[in-house]
């Protein structure tokens, strides 16, 4: 930190240095110091360069550096900064500092600190040279003085635990910006959740947007997430309200299968339903599609990309394999459906209602009505069993999301 003979002088004081200080300085006065040196200032420009370097040697580590260097205020670096400092400062020396510092020749001193800090040393030199005569040698004499090297003397000493310290800070920051990305992505599998074992009502407020982190890879990946589980429950609430509005569980009651226009709108229904199954199913597919083909185009390390798309591949093969079994109880449950349709239309005025129920003409045909309606309550419990799977895969997939 010195430009001429100082050194020598700094080398004997540090060797004859003794820590921790008994009389640390209070960290008020040191963050008085630290704002004279400008030492925060210079901080802060030296993440930001950190920053800027990163994303030019390692694009798939980048850093948004606005995002990230949000909680880097001048004035947060200076407190962290200053508590460590302060424990290897004595509370004398700091005071004498504040004294002398806001002199002139205090002045040109951190001055030139802070050109060395955020330019380079021969910048510093060179501006150094520019002084008359007098004045770099009061600057050295000033520089030499037990009061300025024991600023020094407490910077050496206290390197690796201020880099500890912002090291920690840093690491925190991130893994706090990490977890509320997290919560909002959980926040959505929940309500999905509960959406579909029916404990919401249906006015269900969605977030607009997840938080930011500033790490590209995660904030695009966690972006995408969250865009397509939002969209997946937008659709799912949708086709809910459209299920709904058909009227499905109303196409075998008994008054429907006993006239001509219930069978008529019955057929209907099913057809409808057959449809918004289809594309349901089609839009799902689409979704799925779109992230995937967008998460492979993130830019990320090989180890990064690996655990991912295992991640997505085992998720996949799951709810396909759901899907299979779920469409094939489906398809059967709407075509039984139909046969009981068919069975009455065939037999359209010798089946009849009376006292709320069905009437057959012959132990034939209710026979066959009753089969056909135990074939449907097995297609139906298959399907519950295949969605009762999924809520307690996802319920499971949910807890670990949040142990993350």
């Amino acid at each position: 930190m010195l430009f001429l003979s100082c050194s020598s002088c700094l080398a004997s004081f540090v060797e004859a240095a003794v820590i921790p200080i008994t009389t640390p300085a209070r960290v008020e006065d040191v963050q008085q110091i630290v704002r004279m040196f400008g030492l925060d200032q210079g901080i802060q420009n030296s993440i930001r360069r950190g920053v800027e370097t990163n994303n030019r040697a390692k694009p798939e580590t980048y850093m948004d550096q606005e995002i990230f260097m949000r909680p880097f205020t001048v004035d947060a670096i200076n407190l962290h900064t200053s508590t460590v400092l302060a424990k290897y400062l004595s509370s004398d020396y700091a005071q004498k500092l504040l004294k002398e510092l806001p002199k002139p020749i205090g002045r040109i001193s951190t001055r030139l600190w802070q050109i060395q800090t955020n330019q380079n040393l021969d910048a510093a030199k060179a501006e150094f040279n520019k002084l008359p005569i007098a004045d770099r040698k009061a600057l050295n004499e000033f520089r030499a003085t037990p009061t300025v090297l024991s600023m020094i003397n407490a910077l050496r000493n206290s390197q690796n635990e201020r880099e500890e310290e912002l090291g920690n800070w840093s690491k925190n920051e991130m893994q706090a910006r990490i977890r509320q990305a997290r919560k909002s992505i959980a926040e959505l599998m929940e309500i999905s959740l509960k959406l579909e074992k029916e404990e919401l009502g249906e006015n269900v407020k969605l977030s607009e947007r997840i938080p930011l982190t500033g790490l590209r890879f995660f904030d695009q990946e966690a972006r995408l997430t969250f865009d397509y589980l939002r969209a997946n429950l937008k659709q799912n609430m949708q086709f809910s309200e459209e299920m709904k509005a058909i009227n499905l569980g109303d196409v075998l009651l008994p008054a429907s299968l006993t006239s001509r226009e219930g069978l008529e709108k019955g057929n209907l229904t099913l057809l409808a339903a057959e449809n918004m199954f289809d594309n349901n199913s089609k839009r799902f597919d689409s979704l799925r599609a779109t992230y995937t083909e967008a998460v492979e185009r993130i830019v990320m390390t090989p180890q990064q990309r690996q655990e991912i798309v295992a991640d997505n591949k085992k998720t996949m093969e799951d709810i396909l394999d759901r899907r299979i079994r779920r469409n094939e109880y489906l398809r059967s449950f709407l075509e039984l459906k139909k046969q009981v349709l068919a069975l009455c239309e065939s037999r359209f005025g010798k089946i009849k209602l009376e006292a709320g129920s069905l009437m057959f003409d012959t132990d034939q045909d209710l026979n066959q009505y009753n089969g056909l309606v135990r074939q449907i309550n097995t297609a139906r419990q298959g399907l519950l069993d295949v969605e009762k799977e999924g809520l307690d895969d996802r319920t499971r997939a949910l807890e670990a999301y949040k142990k993350k």
